[in-house]
């Protein structure tokens, strides 16, 4: 079975890691998921400290609030916030949830649910939270964005970006080599990114 893991590496060199560190900057990377029917980047998936080279890497496998799941299967949220399998009829390559019978002081439904993706080397993390909590039909996508700014960590929900943002499509494997990699640097002066595949 070939591996599917997506991988994007961003190199610094010359005069730019000096003005980017001076600017107080992190590189601020976010992944995508469709809700709503609409491409959605709503949270600082991964944030780094400069370095030479930036790897960050992913599987595209996907789940709720840390519980793995495949994508079309469909999960009730209990009463006491426990996932169970659904009955709900379930969408194509969409996470969806059922019902949402959690209880909470103010009311039914008090929780955000979260998507998260897991990393090549094992764990998950957060790469969407859905601000309204009720929307129960997301579908992760493999386009991400990555750009410069101060201010931001992992998991910080996105303001306002403040620099030139980088989109990329990690969806299909480069033709000529069969992986999904890209490997991408920022030009300070211009204020321009380039990417390539490697």
């Amino acid at each position: 079975m070939a591996d599917n893991t997506r991988s994007l590496t961003i190199k610094s060199t010359g005069p730019d890691p000096s003005a980017l560190f001076n600017s107080k900057y992190n590189l601020q990377v976010a992944k995508s998921v469709i809700t709503n029917n609409q491409l959605t980047y709503n949270m600082v998936w991964q944030s780094h400290v400069l370095a030479p080279n930036m790897n960050v890497e992913w599987k595209p496998v996907y789940g709720f609030n840390w519980t793995t799941c495949d994508q079309g299967q469909v999960f009730d949220l209990d009463a006491m916030g426990m996932w169970e399998q659904s009955t709900a009829i379930p969408k194509l390559r969409y996470l969806k949830v059922g019902k949402n019978n959690y209880q909470t002081d103010t009311g039914t439904n008090g929780v955000h649910f979260m998507v998260g993706v897991q990393e090549a080397r094992d764990g998950s993390s957060p790469i969407f939270v859905d601000p309204k909590g009720m929307t129960a039909l997301y579908q992760p996508q493999e386009k991400v964005q990555w750009w410069y700014q101060s201010g931001m960590h992992t998991s910080t929900i996105i303001g306002e970006n403040v620099g030139p943002v980088e989109t990329g499509d990690f969806t299909p494997p480069d033709a000529l080599i069969g992986t999904n990699s890209k490997t991408s640097s920022y030009n300070f002066q211009a204020g321009q990114w380039t990417t390539t595949s490697p």
